[in-house]
């Protein structure tokens, strides 16, 4: 299946595999393509490889299945188990390598979206660039990205490369809004006018790079659902409210929140749970109002001066 991103609103994410044999994990992208989701998420940190060693394994004894499917994989974050030790590395000699380990590792001839996971402080541009070209070349990468790359580091990449750059993917979600928050708050003397993403949110849209919203559902960094919150308690009343009137669930209202914001969005689900999965993908039939919008953004405890 040729790259185009913008066909697939919605990504399956594959970081909890954890536990799951390869018939349970056959039967999650069966489910997938079935209703529509053919974008799949995963990276080389995952589980020590043995992510991506999973999907491997259900690719072997369904061949059928890569044809059907968008398959994107990152690498920069490098734990050194032995010594106790992480670091994000980079390097050309670590992003050819890592693409090699994770094209083994999932019995596939080629990645159609390859991400730098996190900017290594050390990276060079046009080391980068380098190894791009270098994939680009031999095949086995057919779009580049980033994840979690604040503005200026990406621009640094940008104007060392003639490859687009696809995609940032970034925490996005209900209870993690600074990236929408600074542009609203702008001027606005308080922790709601900090910046914290240096005006990334419309450097994107400038240049058509697409935002994937990791943990779309959580709050802080891994805290928790925003369902499940006491912290979140008005913004859970007012999802009640949609969800009822837009005949949902609340999954699905939070998932078109994200949608709203432009045709150059997607979201990750990480559930692997296919009730979950499927409410994420009923969030891309709701059409939230402009009002109904904005209001779903104050009842999450943010500033709207």
């Amino acid at each position: 299946m040729a790259f185009n991103s913008s066909n697939h609103p919605i990504i399956q994410g594959l970081m909890r595999l954890k536990g799951m044999s390869a018939d349970d994990l056959y039967n999650l992208i069966k489910y997938d393509l079935d209703h529509g989701v053919h974008f799949f998420d995963i990276s080389d940190i995952y589980n020590d490889g043995e992510c991506e060693s999973l999907l491997g394994e259900v690719i072997t004894k369904h061949p059928e299945l890569r044809e059907q499917m968008i398959i994107q994989t990152k690498c920069g974050i490098v734990k050194d188990r032995k010594n106790d030790i992480v670091y994000y590395d980079l390097s050309y000699d670590h992003i050819i390598e890592s693409v090699n380990n994770s094209l083994k590792r999932m019995n596939i001839k080629y990645i159609d979206s390859f991400l730098l996971h996190r900017p290594d402080i050390f990276f060079s541009a046009p080391e980068v660039a380098r190894a791009f070209a270098t994939l680009s070349q031999e095949g086995k990468v057919l779009s580049f990205g980033v994840s979690n790359f604040p503005h200026e580091a990406l621009k640094y990449l940008k104007d060392h490369t003639n490859i687009p750059i696809s995609v940032n993917q970034l925490q996005l979600g209900l209870g993690h809004l600074d990236l929408v928050r600074e542009v609203l708050n702008l001027n606005v003397n308080n922790e709601e006018g900090a910046e914290h993403t240096g005006e990334l949110f419309f450097y994107m849209k400038r240049y058509n790079i697409i935002l994937q919203c990791w943990s779309p559902y959580q709050y802080g960094l891994f805290e928790g659902s925003i369902f499940d919150s006491p912290k979140y308690k008005e913004c859970n009343e007012y999802l009640e409210i949609l969800a009822k009137k837009y005949k949902t669930s609340k999954c699905a209202i939070a998932t078109s929140f994200l949608l709203a914001l432009g045709n150059d969005i997607q979201v990750i689900t990480g559930s692997t749970n296919p009730k979950h999965v499927q409410e994420s993908i009923d969030g891309t039939k709701v059409r939230l109002t402009k009002g109904e919008w904005y209001t779903l953004y104050r009842k999450t405890g943010n500033l709207l001066p």
